[in-house]
């Protein structure tokens, strides 16, 4: 036994052509009669034919999978409804602040004018009474236009912290890594939540897989900005390689996931296999030196009603286990 059989030993390969589920059997159905009719076997045809022959289909059936389409897709439209309020909302504060600040510009122009004004009046005055007078009409001026500009930084100030406030909320609700194009942990570990509710509901399996970079080629990068490159290198090719279905996120320190849903282990065990593959061939350089990136991956099967947080930081222990035990991947085999 090589060492790549005794490093996928455990993991028991079924036929992949197989349909299993009724499910799985009516997509196949929907997809052979596309190919039978000569229909390009698109996103696009495959929805029409899918739904239209599901109308032929049991009862039972049917409101079975309308069921889990509408789960799938439960929420969707009020959290873009939030999202838009949010934002308007921000729209409108950043206008007022706006016109606030050119309300500011302006008092601070007639107070400019005034002194102008004054300081040439003041040149002609001679008598003191007259210059006295003069000087009591600029500060009640004065003072009128300061009460005005304290009027306008208050508000500028309570329009800010609104604006600050909105922002925030929707910085707390974002759901994408800036930095490596992905989604964020905190998205991610929602879809894996709602997806655990799927399984529970409808019995089928899906996974979650960790990668990360090998700490041993870490070291050779040197530097942060080393790393951050060899990241955005790695988030790149697994968006690039994942299907439709996948959510790819950062979790942090440089640890990626995906959740693959309807994927059991031997699919998800496949899936690093292939990146491991793709990842190692691509040449990246740094400071003018060739490196050969490689990973490390976790996978663990999604089964029971846990929470999110439990699955993902099971597939992150596994993948620690791999990294020192020199392997490609582990794969979590419950306590």
């Amino acid at each position: 036994m090589t060492e790549k059989d005794s490093k996928f030993s455990s993991i028991e390969a079924r036929d992949l052509n197989e349909a299993v589920s009724p499910l799985e059997k009516f997509a196949k159905k929907v997809f052979d009669k596309l190919i039978e009719e000569g229909v390009p076997p698109l996103p696009y045809y495959y929805r029409i034919y899918f739904f239209n022959m599901l109308d032929d289909e049991d009862i039972n059936f049917r409101k079975h999978i309308y069921e889990m389409i509408a789960v799938e897709e439960s929420n969707e439209n009020e959290k873009d409804f939030e999202l838009e309020r949010k934002l308007k909302l921000s729209f409108k504060y950043s206008k007022e602040l706006l016109q606030r600040t050119a309300m500011i510009y302006k008092n601070a122009n007639t107070i400019k004018e005034l002194l102008n004004k004054y300081a040439d009046e003041i040149s002609f005055i001679a008598s003191p009474k007259a210059l006295e007078k003069t000087l009591k009409q600029f500060e009640a001026k004065l003072e009128t236009i300061n009460k005005k500009l304290d009027l306008e930084l208050n508000e500028v100030k309570k329009l800010y912290s609104k604006n600050i406030e909105v922002l925030k909320e929707i910085e707390s609700n974002s759901m994408f890594d800036q930095r490596y194009g992905v989604y964020n942990k905190k998205y991610f570990l929602k879809i894996v939540q709602k997806e655990i509710k799927l399984i529970d509901k409808f019995s089928h399996v899906s996974s979650v897989v960790t990668i990360k970079i090998k700490d041993e080629i870490l070291r050779q990068l040197k530097n942060e900005k080393n790393i951050i490159l060899a990241n955005r290198s790695v988030s790149k090719i697994i968006l690039k390689t994942s299907r439709r279905t996948d959510t790819v996120a950062h979790l942090g320190e440089g640890i990626f996931a995906m959740l693959l849903k309807n994927t059991d282990r031997i699919g998800a065990s496949k899936t690093i296999e292939r990146l491991s593959d793709m990842i190692s061939t691509a040449s990246v350089f740094f400071e003018g030196e060739e490196v050969e990136i490689q990973i490390v991956g976790g996978v663990v099967e999604i089964k029971d009603k846990k929470d999110a947080k439990e699955y993902v930081e099971n597939a992150i222990n596994v993948m620690r286990e791999a990294e020192e035990e020199g392997m490609l991947y582990k794969v979590y085999e419950g306590e």
